[in-house]
């Protein structure tokens, strides 16, 4: 699995432990079928100065580490890109939702540096963050573009490696207050009456656009949620501690 395909990769092999686990049990979790909230307001990118960062290695070390997480989540080794030729998502449908989820470099072209890192946590949990930086006058179109495809994507289909069905609702989730521009929504990916909740933030400090994603079996708490994206955009701005 390549970098490009590691925001859905990971969940996909999440929900595919989880639903192997599940099948070993006696009780079998319920249909999430409550009314789901909708996505926000499109946010509005803030207008940019500065110098964009385009060195991928610095831009790899301003992201989140173990050392700003909660107990128990253990770095994940980075992955290798795909060759080219090599598919790089795994089909959807409708097909452009594929991109919801990977890394936003991928999801619009022309970032300048991109990095990720991912984390396996306790109980199928994981945290992935990835970050692309863009030259200053590409930075609002890549948000927009970013948030009007999941505008697109709000109910869709898709499966895991062993071709076990898997249905993809986006829905909307209480934004953190950090960064420049930022917005949030969740995604809760269900097979055979299993649900798994990933809870994302989409945050700008000036060029850089950061995905702060959150998944785990229970609702995310948007506390959560918050203080992750909130330490993110202080490692972007080059505070280092927790």
């Amino acid at each position: 699995m390549d970098g490009v395909t590691r925001g859905r990769g990971l969940l996909l092999a999440v929900v595919t432990a989880a639903f192997a686990a599940a099948c070993g049990s006696s009780e079998s979790a319920a249909p999430d079928s409550a009314e789901l909230p909708p996505l926000g307001p499109v946010t509005a990118a803030a207008p940019v100065t500065g110098t964009p960062t385009a060195d991928a290695a610095r831009l790899r070390e301003q992201l989140l580490t173990t050392a700003n997480l909660p107990p128990n989540f253990t770095a994940l080794p980075t992955r290798a890109d795909a060759p080219a030729g090599v598919k790089q998502t795994a089909p959807t449908d409708p097909a452009e939702c594929a991109t919801v989820l990977t890394p936003l470099g991928a999801q619009r072209s022309g970032a300048l540096a991109t990095a990720a890192v991912q984390y396996a946590g306790p109980s199928f949990s994981s945290i992935d963050i990835d970050a692309a930086s863009f030259p200053n006058d590409a930075v609002a179109s890549a948000f927009s573009d970013v948030q009007a495809t999941l505008r697109r994507c709000t109910h869709y289909s898709g499966a895991d490696a062993t071709d076990i069905p898997i249905d993809y609702r986006v829905c909307g989730f209480a934004p953190p207050q950090a960064g420049d521009a930022v917005t949030a929504f969740e995604v809760r990916a269900t097979s055979d009456g299993l649900t798994l909740h990933s809870s994302v933030a989409i945050v700008q400090v000036g060029s850089t656009l950061a995905q702060v994603a959150v998944t785990a079996p229970e609702p995310v708490d948007a506390r959560v949620l918050s203080d992750l994206t909130a330490a993110q955009v202080r490692r972007l701005h080059g505070v280092s501690g927790p």
